[in-house]
Protein backbone atom coordinates (compact mmCIF):
# COMPACT_ATOMS: atom_id res chain seq x y z
CA UNK A 1 0.00 0.00 0.00
CA UNK A 2 2.87 2.37 0.83
CA UNK A 3 4.47 1.60 -2.52
CA UNK A 4 1.18 2.30 -4.32
CA UNK A 5 0.84 5.66 -2.53
CA UNK A 6 4.42 6.56 -3.42
CA UNK A 7 3.80 5.72 -7.07
CA UNK A 8 0.70 7.92 -7.11
CA UNK A 9 2.65 10.83 -5.60
CA UNK A 10 5.42 10.31 -8.15
CA UNK A 11 2.94 10.30 -11.04
CA UNK A 12 1.40 13.55 -9.83
CA UNK A 13 4.76 15.28 -9.35
CA UNK A 14 6.15 17.55 -12.03
CA UNK A 15 9.27 16.30 -13.76
CA UNK A 16 11.40 18.74 -15.70
CA UNK A 17 13.38 17.24 -18.57
CA UNK A 18 16.96 18.33 -17.92
CA UNK A 19 17.69 19.13 -21.56
CA UNK A 20 14.56 21.24 -21.85
CA UNK A 21 14.48 22.94 -18.46
CA UNK A 22 14.58 26.51 -19.82
CA UNK A 23 11.79 25.79 -22.31
CA UNK A 24 9.75 24.15 -19.55
CA UNK A 25 10.06 27.23 -17.32
CA UNK A 26 9.34 29.55 -20.27
CA UNK A 27 6.09 27.72 -21.00
CA UNK A 28 5.00 27.15 -17.40
CA UNK A 29 5.83 30.63 -16.15
CA UNK A 30 5.16 32.63 -19.32
CA UNK A 31 8.67 34.09 -19.31
CA UNK A 32 9.59 36.99 -21.57
CA UNK A 33 12.75 36.96 -23.73
CA UNK A 34 14.91 38.65 -21.09
CA UNK A 35 13.77 36.20 -18.45
CA UNK A 36 14.41 33.24 -20.77
CA UNK A 37 18.00 34.41 -21.31
CA UNK A 38 18.55 34.81 -17.58
CA UNK A 39 16.95 31.41 -16.80
CA UNK A 40 19.15 29.78 -19.46
CA UNK A 41 22.26 31.29 -17.84
CA UNK A 42 21.13 30.21 -14.35
CA UNK A 43 20.35 26.72 -15.63
CA UNK A 44 23.82 26.32 -17.15
CA UNK A 45 25.45 27.46 -13.93
CA UNK A 46 23.30 25.09 -11.86
CA UNK A 47 23.91 22.15 -14.21
CA UNK A 48 27.70 22.55 -14.07
CA UNK A 49 27.82 22.88 -10.31
CA UNK A 50 25.26 20.18 -9.54
CA UNK A 51 26.88 17.75 -12.02
CA UNK A 52 30.26 18.17 -10.32
CA UNK A 53 28.75 17.53 -6.90
CA UNK A 54 26.82 14.52 -8.22
CA UNK A 55 29.96 13.11 -9.83
CA UNK A 56 31.91 13.49 -6.57
CA UNK A 57 29.09 11.86 -4.60
CA UNK A 58 29.13 8.83 -6.91
CA UNK A 59 32.90 8.59 -6.57
CA UNK A 60 32.67 8.70 -2.77
CA UNK A 61 29.89 6.12 -2.69
CA UNK A 62 31.99 3.75 -4.80
CA UNK A 63 34.97 4.34 -2.52
CA UNK A 64 32.79 3.64 0.52
CA UNK A 65 31.46 0.38 -0.94
CA UNK A 66 34.97 -0.76 -1.81
CA UNK A 67 36.16 -0.01 1.70
CA UNK A 68 33.19 -1.78 3.27
CA UNK A 69 33.95 -4.82 1.11
CA UNK A 70 37.58 -5.00 2.22
CA UNK A 71 38.68 -7.89 4.42
CA UNK A 72 39.38 -5.43 7.21
CA UNK A 73 37.47 -2.20 6.53
CA UNK A 74 39.06 0.92 7.95
CA UNK A 75 36.33 2.43 10.15
CA UNK A 76 38.11 5.78 10.31
CA UNK A 77 38.25 5.99 6.51
CA UNK A 78 34.55 5.07 6.29
CA UNK A 79 33.66 7.82 8.76
CA UNK A 80 35.67 10.33 6.73
CA UNK A 81 33.87 9.27 3.55
CA UNK A 82 30.43 9.52 5.14
CA UNK A 83 31.27 12.96 6.51
CA UNK A 84 32.32 14.08 3.02
CA UNK A 85 29.11 12.65 1.53
CA UNK A 86 27.07 14.59 4.09
CA UNK A 87 28.93 17.81 3.31
CA UNK A 88 28.35 17.32 -0.41
CA UNK A 89 24.65 16.69 0.11
CA UNK A 90 24.52 19.94 2.08
CA UNK A 91 26.34 21.73 -0.72
CA UNK A 92 23.92 20.33 -3.30
CA UNK A 93 20.98 21.61 -1.26
CA UNK A 94 22.61 25.05 -1.01
CA UNK A 95 23.19 25.11 -4.78
CA UNK A 96 19.56 24.15 -5.35
CA UNK A 97 18.33 26.90 -3.00
CA UNK A 98 20.59 29.45 -4.70
CA UNK A 99 19.30 28.37 -8.13
CA UNK A 100 15.70 28.73 -6.99
CA UNK A 101 16.28 32.12 -5.33
CA UNK A 102 18.00 33.53 -8.42
CA UNK A 103 15.15 32.34 -10.64
CA UNK A 104 12.59 33.74 -8.20
CA UNK A 105 14.32 37.13 -8.30
CA UNK A 106 13.66 37.26 -12.06
CA UNK A 107 9.92 36.56 -11.71
CA UNK A 108 6.87 38.71 -11.18
CA UNK A 109 4.48 37.84 -8.34
CA UNK A 110 2.34 35.46 -10.41
CA UNK A 111 5.42 33.69 -11.77
CA UNK A 112 6.87 33.39 -8.26
CA UNK A 113 3.75 31.57 -7.11
CA UNK A 114 3.88 29.12 -10.03
CA UNK A 115 7.66 28.61 -9.58
CA UNK A 116 7.05 27.71 -5.95
CA UNK A 117 4.39 25.17 -6.98
CA UNK A 118 6.81 23.59 -9.47
CA UNK A 119 9.62 23.29 -6.93
CA UNK A 120 7.31 21.97 -4.22
CA UNK A 121 6.13 19.26 -6.59
CA UNK A 122 9.69 18.28 -7.55
CA UNK A 123 10.94 18.29 -3.98
CA UNK A 124 8.05 16.17 -2.75
CA UNK A 125 8.95 13.59 -5.35
CA UNK A 126 12.74 13.54 -5.24
CA UNK A 127 14.12 15.93 -2.64
CA UNK A 128 16.42 17.10 -5.46
CA UNK A 129 16.02 18.95 -8.67
CA UNK A 130 16.51 16.55 -11.59
CA UNK A 131 20.01 16.78 -12.95
CA UNK A 132 21.07 16.61 -16.58
CA UNK A 133 23.13 13.84 -18.12
CA UNK A 134 20.69 10.96 -18.37
CA UNK A 135 19.64 10.70 -14.74
CA UNK A 136 16.17 9.31 -15.13
CA UNK A 137 13.94 6.33 -14.69
CA UNK A 138 16.19 3.93 -16.57
CA UNK A 139 19.46 5.28 -15.20
CA UNK A 140 20.71 6.06 -11.74
CA UNK A 141 19.23 9.22 -10.29
CA UNK A 142 21.11 11.20 -7.68
CA UNK A 143 18.16 11.14 -5.31
CA UNK A 144 17.97 7.33 -5.48
CA UNK A 145 21.43 7.15 -3.96
CA UNK A 146 20.79 9.13 -0.78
Amino acid sequence: QDRKQKEQVEEAAIEIPAQQRTRFFREELGLNYEQVDKFRELNREFNRTAWNISHNLERLRAEMVLEMGANEPNQEKLETITTEIGAMHTELKKVTVDYYMKMKAECNDEQKEKLNEIFMSMLKKNEDVKLPGGYGRNRRNLSNNN
